[in-house]
Order: C-alpha cells, then structure tokens, then sequence
C-alpha cells in the first residue's frame, strides 16, 4: 500500500470542531494509535496524512485536519490550512460537534465542499454524550449520508466505512495514463535525456508512472537514451508502436522517429492524467498574444530550485519573455500555496503536477475558468514553443 504513490491515492480529509473526534476517528478507521488525542482543543495544529486500506477502494491516504472553529489569531493559521486540504479532498467526512445545536459552521463547510463538488459523509460521533436528531439534519443538508458512531464503544464504525466505499467517487483519477494507446504486446520506446533530471539510480516520477502502466498493459517498453536511439532503431525488427519522450530531447526524437509513428511527451501524458488536455492546449494558445507588461504566473506544485537545463521556471520563464519580446511580469507560486484571485493574470502555466493527486491540479483548473484565466502546463508550453504540439497531440487525438 505505501508504496503506490501519494499522489496517485484517494485523499479522504475528516473535517469538524476543535476536539470534536477527529483524529479519534482516524485511529479507529486505520487500527493504529498515531495521532495523538487530547481533551485539550487545538491538540492537532497541522494536517496529518495517513495510510489507509480501504476494502472497495484499496490505498487511500487520509487526512486529520486541525479544526474549523479557531478565530485566534495561530486559529486563523490552522483554519486555512484546513481549507487548502479541501484542495486534495477527494471526499470530505465532517464531524457534527454537540457544541452547537444548529451545527451552522458545519454547513456552511458541508457547502463549500459541494460547490467543488466533493461528496460528504456526515458522521454524529460522541453519541454516548449528546442525542441528534438525524432526519432533521439530513434534510438541512439536502440529504447527504450521516452515520451516528461511537469510537468509545466501536459502534456502528462498519456503517461508516461502507458509507465511505458506497459514496466515495468512482472517477477520483483515470484509469490509466498510456493504457488506452497501446495494445497486449505493443513496443513503445521510452526515450529519456541524456542527463537525466533526478538522483543518481533514479527517474523522475512522470517516468516511473507511465513505465509502471505499461508494465501492468503487457505492453513490451524498452527505455534509451536519444544518443543511443538510431542505434536501437536499427536492430529493432520493424517499428515501436508507440514513442514517449523528454521535451527536453524532443527536436531530437522527432528528425529520428518517422512521421507514422505515433511520438508524445511524458509530460503531455500526465497533463491529461493529471487535468483536463482540452484546457491546457487552449491556454497555450494565448502565448503567441501576449505582449510586454502581461501578468504571468507560474506554478509548481513541489518546492525546488530551479536548474538551469531543466522544463521548469528557468527555460519556461526564458521563452515566454522571448516570445512577448520581453516585459512580461512573470510571478511564481510553489507547493500548496496558490493565489485566490488570479483574474489580474493573462496566463497561468502549470508544472505537471506529479505530485499533486488530480483533484488538486482539478481544483486549480476550476478556479481558472470560474475567473477567466487560461491556464496551459509546462510540457505543452514546451510543444508549443518548439512548433510541435500538433504531432505530440496526434496519438491522443486531440487537436493543437
């Protein structure tokens, strides 16, 4: 379980008061006694992910969030933290604390989460303590499921976790990312950079994932790096099936790939598996308008610094300057944090968010549109800037 990637897991976020039962929950939904329970409010200050085994849904990654309800001023700190989780949530349990009879802070989070379209399980915990009446609250709340369970007396705790299997989204991320391309026996050439951007004995994680996923599609994948390309081409018997390249190499890879083979990025293939394709290539459009004076944001949803030869900041920042003549006002986001209002910018260019589970770089793509902002992704920019979207798009038939 722990060693699917983070990313590629169901994120379910516990949501409620302070001292509600929030992280007593969780160790009784996981069987362990990690997080630390106290009478004490405030005793979780920051998100707390954790492993879970899920019998319809397999790894999932469940998160114990400090509270809603703090209006000090380290409150506020943690209260934002806990709705940057709504980012990542794939489906939201909010706790009904017996602190408040009309439970209108929890509504009120219970509607935020449906306007992101995050389905919620209601859960009355402490039910030795207080009573609640069920029907009434349903109906407040347009009827979203609500288990009553008692952690102390391990009641009703199997209720939940099938509610969490009945209602959890059956499409939190696609099937696959190249599953549907190749065919049982199919060769695709996975064609790396000859210095490759990730430590010593390791690929980058959009390479690990795609070859993973061939592996578990039977289809044959042989990896190369481009100098050793026209070499492999020559003692294959015939052509591959499929190529998958670095954007780094890619002028390369095309002059040595025939036009009838079907040739993509890495990049590109998370793009789609991560967002929404469609999106991404109409925001590259919009690089061909922008002139000097422009706001541009960049953002990366893992904290690095940049190295010169990589498609990240540097090379992207570089060419979007290039192409507008220079003047652009380019700013730079990192990690979970992302500007609530964006409408001040012309275009927004993502990294591939590998480390981002596709509700995140979903949430990101949704308040682009709901504020009119094109939003484009470092690899497709890349294409773009090379000339060579339309042939890296062909396979996926999608048009540039």
């Amino acid at each position: 379980m722990q060693f699917t990637p983070q990313s590629n897991k169901m994120h379910i976020a516990v949501y409620g008061r302070r001292n509600s039962g929030k992280s007593s929950l969780i160790n009784a939904l996981t069987g362990k006694t990690t997080l630390l329970v106290s009478d004490e409010p405030g005793t979780t200050t920051e998100p707390i992910f954790q492993y879970l085994e899920m019998k319809k849904l397999g790894p999932t990654i469940i998160v114990d969030t400090p509270g809603i309800d703090d209006d000090t001023d380290q409150g506020l700190f943690r209260v934002q933290k806990t709705r940057e989780v709504m980012d990542l949530t794939d489906l939201g349990i909010m706790i009904f604390s017996e602190e408040s009879d009309d439970y209108k802070l929890e509504k009120e989070w219970v509607h935020e989460l449906a306007k992101r379209n995050i389905p919620v399980i209601g859960v009355i915990a402490k039910t030795d303590d207080h009573y609640v009446d069920i029907d009434s609250l349903k109906t407040s709340l347009k009827n979203i499921p609500i288990v009553k369970i008692s952690v102390k007396r391990n009641t009703n705790l199997g209720s939940l976790r099938h509610a969490i299997g009945e209602f959890a989204p059956a499409e939190f991320e696609r099937s696959s990312i190249v599953g549907d391309l190749v065919n049982y026996g199919d060769l695709v050439l996975m064609v790396m950079p000859e210095l490759i951007p990730a430590p010593k004995y390791r690929l980058v994680a959009s390479q690990q994932q795609i070859l993973r996923d061939l592996l578990d599609h039977h289809a044959i994948a042989l990896s190369v790096t481009e100098e050793e390309l026209p070499e492999l081409l020559t003692r294959l018997n015939g052509l591959p099936n499929l190529v998958i390249t670095d954007s780094q190499v890619f002028d390369k890879v095309n002059e040595i790939i025939p036009a009838n083979v079907p040739l993509t990025t890495f990049a590109i293939l998370m793009a789609r598996f991560k967002g929404d394709l469609d999106t991404f290539v109409a925001g590259a459009e919009v690089i061909s308008s922008l002139k000097p004076g422009d706001k541009v944001l960049l953002s990366e949803a893992c904290i690095h610094h940049p190295h010169n030869g990589e498609i990240d900041r540097v090379l992207v920042h570089a060419k979007l300057q290039e192409m507008a003549g220079g003047g652009l006002d380019i700013t730079t986001s990192v990690g979970p944090e992302f500007p609530d209002n964006i409408s001040e910018y012309k275009l927004i260019v993502h990294c591939g968010g590998c480390i981002f589970n596709r509700k995140q770089l979903m949430m990101r793509l949704m308040k682009s549109g709901e504020q009119g902002v094109p939003i484009t992704n470092y690899g497709i920019a890349f294409a773009y800037f090379r000339g060579i979207l339309p042939r890296v798009l062909e396979v996926l038939q999608v048009e540039a």
